[in-house]
């Protein structure tokens, strides 16, 4: 059975349950859920998160199963307890190939998700019915695999279009490639080769992550090539639906590069496209002392940074003594910011961090009182990889592990 595990952590009193940002207690009894898949399962993560209109959550991550990776999906109650109405224990575990990684989830309508990562070195997808079984109408009893270049290949991205298709978007060998797939799973052949468009530029620096624009286009964020004093900044490309350069960002090159002040080596790992357009990425800066910070930099449509976040576009921010970066972002209804990942932790260990920013770049003090809710597990190392919120909930996902080198799937809900 998929266990709720309740887990103590430092710092927690009866007291501080009104505040938000405090972990729910609602939630798993303590805020935390740590995910168990069976006697067979081995380490497992939380790669992404998924929270339902009727307040459940769903996580997708890799889970060992022998010399196996396969997909390992979850969906808990809206209390934190597994939801046997999804596949009888409230989770499942999918073999592709023995060799698969999940990396995104999205909703599909009446309670269908789709699951996307690698398949050994193909794309892989997997659509689940409610109920937790292969959708038959997607694919092949649910399972679709792409072979889309001659490298390995993985979905970082999906996103559902207006007519029903889906997009999907991730690494493809050297570069990136876009897929449509019809809402049964067959490539549309009326887009880019066959329906797949592979980048005709490689990305300046290396590439941590994708983001779907809703008009189809793709940004790409990383680290950028190292400057004349060796220093690396943030790197932003943007790509049409074709796969060639958007020439209407970054000032005609499709690039923009960002160097924070006072960080040396600065390195993106999530990206958010707002409503409105405008980009938010974060990431983690090096700087004063070796120690490391969230870093958040934020853009208009055009690749012009942000002059009403933090005056200039870009900010920092310490979490704990030494070291810290920002894994995932989200954004609330009310356009504030939350950034997820980790910290250090006591017993030099990592704690898992969560941090809201109001929508001009200073830090929400309403939440956790400083902005900051670290969560330390004692003899612990943890980190959220995912975040995600709804109706002013905010729910995190990612992984603890023993220093025996155990690995467990968790989720973390905070308070309104």
């Amino acid at each position: 059975m998929l266990a709720a595990v309740v887990v103590l952590v430092a710092g927690s009193s009866p007291g501080m349950a009104a505040r938000s940002g405090v972990r729910d207690q609602s939630f798993a009894g303590d805020g935390v859920a740590v995910l168990d898949f069976g006697p067979r399962a081995g380490g497992a993560s939380a790669a992404d998160v998924l929270v339902t209109s009727s307040d459940k959550v769903v996580t997708v991550g890799p889970v060992g199963v022998g010399t196996d990776t396969v997909f390992g999906v979850s969906r808990l109650r809206a209390d934190g307890t597994p939801d046997p109405t999804f596949h009888g224990t409230g989770r499942r575990l999918t073999s592709i190939t023995g060799q698969d990684v999940p990396r995104r989830v999205i909703g599909l309508g009446g309670g269908r998700v789709l699951v996307g990562g690698s398949a050994g070195d193909a794309f892989g997808l997997v659509a689940y019915r409610r109920d937790g079984s292969p959708d038959p109408a997607f694919g092949t009893g649910g399972v679709v695999t792409t072979d889309v270049s001659a490298g390995p290949d993985q979905v970082l991205d999906l996103r559902v279009q207006p007519d029903g298709s889906i997009l999907a978007a991730g690494v493809a060998g050297d570069g990136f490639a876009l897929a449509r797939y019809r809402h049964d799973g067959t490539l549309d052949p009326a887009f880019g080769d066959a329906g797949v468009a592979l980048t005709t530029a490689t990305f300046w620096g290396t590439p941590n992550a994708v983001r779907l624009q809703p008009d189809g286009r793709l940004l790409a964020v990383g680290s950028s090539e190292a400057d004349a004093h060796g220093y690396t900044g943030f790197a932003v490309m943007r790509y049409a639906a074709d796969g060639s350069l958007d020439e209407t960002f970054g000032g005609g090159d499709g690039l923009v590069t960002t160097y924070p002040p006072g960080r040396e080596y600065t390195r993106a790992w999530a990206v958010l496209v707002q409503p409105d357009g405008r980009v938010v990425v974060g990431g983690s800066g090096y700087g004063e002392g070796d120690y490391s910070y969230f870093c958040l930099a934020r853009y208009l449509s055009d690749g012009t940074p942000d002059p009403t976040f933090s005056e200039d576009g870009v900010l920092s921010t310490a979490i704990q003594p030494y070291y810290a970066r920002i894994h995932a972002l989200a954004r609330q209804g009310d356009g504030k910011v939350v950034a997820a990942g980790w910290t250090d932790g006591e017993d030099w260990s990592d704690a898992l961090v969560v941090a809201r920013y109001r929508p001009d770049g200073t830090l929400d003090r309403s939440f956790s009182q400083d902005g900051k809710a670290v969560v330390d597990f004692v003899r612990r190392t943890a980190e959220a990889r995912a975040v995600a919120t709804r109706n002013g909930r905010i729910v995190a996902a990612g992984d603890m592990a023993s220093f025996a080198g155990r690995r467990w799937a968790m989720v973390v809900r905070y308070r309104r």
